[in-house]
């Protein structure tokens, strides 16, 4: 990566979380002073910058955390007085992480169940349609082509596949879904049927 690619880097992932650095910083390590915070994110800077490879670097935030961490612990390591009570913060220091926690990887993964279930009792042409269009990113034309159909034909199995995931997630928990659908009448009231 060249200078130039470098400097934009760091600009865009590093520099704007300083301050939830810093904050991090004073917050778990109360022993520290605030010219100490300030040196601490200079030499993180430096270190970053050092770095062989930023376009390695895929979570630009831990990096920063777990550098300042190592940097913690060089000086603690280095310094001839270390308050006691640094120590035990620099032990105590969790690392934030963009990872979602296990309760949300349970909860996105139970989603994704819920979904796949919606998707599989939709008719047959909806699911094709849904799946190509939504899941496999197909445009509507290549969906049509692929299929055998019109755009607009497309267009309607997907409009009619996505209510009905509505109103399955809507209807979800309370036994069966019901496959409503919903009719204008020409007095302007509005009925429903199965």
């Amino acid at each position: 990566m060249d200078f130039l690619a470098r400097k934009r880097w760091i600009a865009s992932h590093i520099l704007p979380l300083e301050a939830q650095a810093r904050r991090w910083l004073t917050q778990h390590v109360r022993s520290l002073s605030v010219s100490d915070a300030d040196d601490l994110i200079q030499e993180s800077y430096y270190r970053i910058w050092t770095t062989a490879d930023l376009g390695a670097i895929q979570a630009p935030a831990a990096y920063l955390y777990v550098v300042l961490r190592n940097l913690l612990l060089q000086q603690s390591r280095h310094a001839k007085i270390v308050p006691m009570e640094r120590m035990g913060e620099i032990d105590e220091l969790s690392i934030p992480s963009d990872e979602p926690g296990p309760d949300r990887k349970i909860s996105a993964r139970q989603e994704l169940e819920r979904l796949s279930r919606i998707v599989d009792a939709l008719p047959d042409q909806c699911r094709r349609v849904f799946e190509l269009r939504k899941v496999h990113g197909l445009s509507q034309r290549e969906v049509a082509g692929q299929l055998g159909i019109s755009e607009r034909t497309v267009e309607k199995h997907l409009a009619k596949a996505l209510g009905r995931v509505m109103q399955m997630r809507r209807n979800e928990g309370g036994g069966e879904a019901r496959h409503t659908v919903l009719s204008n009448k020409s007095d302007g009231t509005r009925t429903e049927h199965d």
